[in-house]
């Protein structure tokens, strides 16, 4: 499809918030303007410090707005972190289209159905994804609307969260002055970025891996089969390596960066590292190869963690066109190897794919979120982006959900 009116994407990371600004040509992302501002209001995935993360948000999206020389006034927003969930679900309406034909509405009421098995009280709905459709018993629809039946089945996988870390973030990007059009899940914002159709049908794994958090989304079929977060991100390969060196944060950054978990590089064992002593005590000399082990050990456990939950929904051995990693995270040399040797499947680093315009500033996997926002507000794939009119102004909070999900509030006081 074309789009014409530029699309806005907000993604609010734990160390830094990522802004887009474009435009959707057919199946490029036509980037306009882009702006990233970092902070520290983040604490284990959720905001902290709601006003130190509302001034980078702030700081982002005017930075977007100077060089694609557009308001920033609505955006679709990122959302992540170990309070979100997924189920699968099935629900069942009666058909009421003329001539008992499945009509739109039939659609939505059996979607919405869907969303209300199961869910907590306190949570809320974030995401409704289409599985399939079944008329009468019979199952294999993809797009039921005009269909003869008397009855439509439902199959969806649903994407709910804890209502204080949806509100905490709508209130954060509603004070820097912009207003939420909709709350997408990080990992299928990512997937709607990096991959492709034929790794979506063949099935594949997508690891999106942030500062504090990784989310991962298992495809299959072309649908989101599985999804799930761990509480481990790049900041803890950081902080391992800083208690094990024993020296500070920044010096374990920049060495994280330079030596990577390239374990079979040659040359590795005759390398070393200088970094500063905890406590002002001059500089000191470590092997390479220990900075290594020490990375290494971190990789496992990640993605041991992400294919133990994979055995749980005994979806092992789905990820036929292999495990994709992106994310600020994922920018580590030797990682995709360690991913290959724990999954036994083809790795690569997913990065946005089908970008125009100002292209090098979005090129690395850290902006496969905020891409993919951009992307997810104009395509067909998540009913619930679609009929959505752009508002002038400042309006507080916009949301759209299936049925009584899927309505648009503005809660003027909150502005």
């Amino acid at each position: 499809m074309t789009e014409e009116r530029p699309l806005v994407g907000i993604d609010v990371g734990s160390s830094a918030v990522s802004v887009v600004v474009g435009t959707l040509s057919e199946d490029q992302l036509v980037v306009l303007g882009c702006g990233q501002a970092r902070h520290d209001g983040a604490r284990k995935g959720v905001i902290a410090k709601l006003d130190e993360v509302t001034d980078a948000v702030r700081m982002a999206a005017e930075e977007a707005e100077a060089m694609a020389s557009v308001p920033v006034e609505m955006a679709a927003v990122g959302l992540g972190g170990t309070a979100i969930r997924g189920n699968p679900a099935t629900a069942s309406v009666p058909i009421t289209g003329r001539g008992d034909t499945v009509c739109s509405d039939d659609v939505r009421r059996a979607l919405g159905a869907c969303a209300q098995v199961s869910i907590p009280p306190d949570y809320r709905v974030l995401d409704i994804i289409p599985c399939g459709y079944a008329l009468d018993g019979h199952h294999g629809m993809e797009y039921p609307v005009g269909m003869p039946g008397r009855r439509l089945d439902a199959s969806a996988y649903v994407v709910y969260t804890s209502r204080i870390h949806a509100e905490t973030v709508e209130q954060t990007v509603n004070r820097a002055a912009v207003a939420v059009r909709r709350l997408a899940y990080e990992p299928l914002a990512a997937a709607e970025a990096v991959l492709e159709e034929d790794e979506r049908e063949l099935g594949c794994l997508l690891v999106d891996i942030g500062f504090a958090t990784t989310e991962w989304a298992l495809f299959a079929d072309g649908f989101l089969a599985a999804s799930g977060s761990l509480p481990v991100g790049g900041r803890h390969f950081t902080s391992d390596l800083a208690a094990m060196l024993k020296t500070t944060t920044a010096a374990a950054e920049h060495v994280k960066r330079t030596v990577g978990i390239a374990a079979q590089r040659d040359g590795l064992e005759e390398q070393a590292v200088e970094v500063p002593a905890l406590g002002g005590e001059g500089n000191q000399v470590q092997r390479a190869s220990f900075v290594v082990e020490v990375l290494v050990e971190r990789a496992r456990e990640l993605f041991i963690g992400v294919h133990r939950a994979l055995v749980e929904h005994g979806l092992e051995r789905a990820p036929r066109a292999g495990v994709i990693l992106t994310g600020g995270g994922s920018r580590l040399e030797g990682l995709v190897e360690e991913a290959e040797a724990i999954f036994s499947q083809r790795a690569r680093i997913g990065t946005p794919r089908g970008l125009a315009g100002l292209t090098e500033p979005v090129a690395g996997p850290e902006w496969a979120v905020a891409c993919g926002l951009v992307r997810l507000q104009g395509t067909r794939r998540h009913p619930a982006f679609e009929a959505q009119a752009p508002r002038s102004g400042i309006l507080a909070w916009l949301r759209s959900t299936f049925g009584e999900f899927f309505t648009w509030e503005v809660d003027h006081d909150r502005v």
